[in-house]
């Protein structure tokens, strides 16, 4: 390989500072700032928490208070229609009511976190007053069941209930009126009152609670907040400051030799960091050795091995220069296809068939070869190509004559066809190609054909 000389001689290695050791300093220093941070925001994202949890529960708390009370008002309808009417419907849907009234109670009694919550008292006193209201509707309830005779085993709930003696000694209609009026009474009604106002009392009481929490809550999450602000704002300090020294220091060099490398040129290897400068001293290396083997590989890349003519990726990156390059000009494109390889390869080994293909691609680079614009191709096998650019179409049937007088002097026998454009943006390779194809076939064929004759006379 040839010696580097001028830029690709790497400059002599100086000491300095490592960008390594000044990234990790900078990078222990950010990572606790950002640990404090992090810290910070946990705490906020919790105090959020928390408020959104202390807004929520007092919006559900109104809400179930509210439709608990509107569910009361269900229920009292249901057993005021059955100590009515005496359907069992009402009694039945009285009881499926009743029982859902009672886990709205559960959730009514739900934020009685402590002792020491202010709303516990109107909760349990809301509830007395619940437990009272439902004893007399079960007592009314129970009492028409008598009255109409209904069977108390039906509806083991109110079986459990002792009736009086004096209300047993009433008729049926007396029973009935007597359980009417224990649930328009003025006791009955007092309950229901007193029931409301205590969840009135504790709904406001929760409320207040709940603002209080908020409002509290809210102060802290405040100051953790410009806390934030102040660490985040040291923070954008420091990295500014570091991003600065950075891109002095590493960008600013690294940018210069993007273009460098981009141009393919040595870096320069006595600025900057001393990893930059190790770094340009391999690259510069590497580069001087890549230039040599690139160009090796490519020349064996597009080389046939065994024509050392040009070979199928050859071909295609000529076409495709062709058709970005010149793509109004005139091409003539011909087809060709060795005739006996098999039989050679098959009778005398494969040394004479690369013998062979080697005769043939002589006659091939003689008739269609000569310059940039008159190339020619070995595909594989048997098949080779030749294109021709922007030379006049009437020297095909010369070339076509000396290509004849080529094979007979090399004993070689190979079919050609070929298809012409005066412009190659009006059609494609692939139809010059078919175009070719069909006519070399043609030719192939007849060869074959008068070959055979000839083994058969023979």
């Amino acid at each position: 390989m040839e010696k580097p000389t001028g830029r690709d001689v790497p400059a002599r290695e100086k000491k300095g500072a490592s960008a390594k050791a000044v990234i990790l300093a900078a990078a222990v220093f950010i990572l606790a700032l950002h640990g404090v941070i992090i810290y910070n925001t946990l705490r906020i994202n919790a105090l959020g928490a928390q408020i959104s949890e202390a807004t929520r529960d007092s919006f559900r708390y109104s809400q179930v208070s509210w439709n608990f009370e509107n569910a009361t008002e269900e229920v009292s309808d249901q057993v005021l229609l059955f100590v009515n009417t005496g359907s069992e419907d009402r009694l039945t849907a009285y009881l499926q009511q009743a029982d859902a009234l009672r886990e709205q109670d559960a959730a009514l009694a739900a934020p009685m976190r402590s002792s020491e919550y202010r709303a516990n008292g109107e909760i349990r006193a809301a509830a007395k007053a619940m437990d009272q209201r439902t004893d007399m509707e079960w007592y009314a309830a129970r009492l028409c069941m008598e009255a109409f005779g209904t069977e108390p085993e039906k509806y083991p709930e109110l079986a459990s209930v002792v009736l009086k003696a004096e209300d047993l000694a009433l008729t049926p209609e007396e029973q009935q009126v007597r359980a009417i009026r224990m649930l328009s009474g003025s006791e009955y009604m007092q309950v229901k009152s007193e029931m409301h106002t205590h969840i009135t009392n504790a709904v406001q009481m929760i409320s207040e609670d709940n603002a209080a929490e908020i409002q509290q809550l809210t102060a802290t999450l405040g100051r953790y907040r410009a806390m934030q602000w102040v660490m985040t704002i040291s923070i954008i300090s420091i990295l500014m400051i570091m991003c600065t020294l950075l891109f002095l220091l590493l960008i600013v060099p690294l940018e210069k030799s993007v273009s460098l490398i981009q141009n393919g040129e040595p870096l320069p290897a006595g600025k900057g960091f001393s990893d930059f400068r190790r770094l340009a001293k391999s690259y510069n290396e590497l580069l001087h050795h890549r230039k040599m083997m690139e160009g090796y590989l490519r020349r064996q890349s597009l080389t046939d091995a065994l024509t050392k003519m040009s070979n199928r990726l050859a071909f295609q990156d000529y076409a495709s220069h062709l058709i970005w390059e010149r793509s109004h000009s005139s091409v003539t494109l011909f087809s060709l296809d060795v005739n006996g390889l098999k039989e050679t390869n098959d009778r005398n080994g494969h040394a004479c068939g690369d013998e062979l293909l080697r005769e043939c691609a002589v006659c091939i680079r003689d008739a269609f070869g000569g310059n940039e614009d008159r190339r020619c191709f070995r595909f594989g096998g048997d098949e080779f190509a030749a294109i021709w650019v922007d030379v006049p179409a009437e020297e095909v049937d010369a070339a076509m004559e000396a290509f004849r007088k080529l094979q007979t002097a090399h004993n070689v026998s190979i079919s050609v066809g070929f298809a012409h454009t005066d412009d190659l943006s009006e059609t494609t390779m692939e139809e010059l190609f078919d175009e070719a194809d069909r006519f070399m076939y043609k030719e192939k064929a007849a060869f074959y054909e008068k070959e055979n004759a000839r083994h058969a006379v023979s």
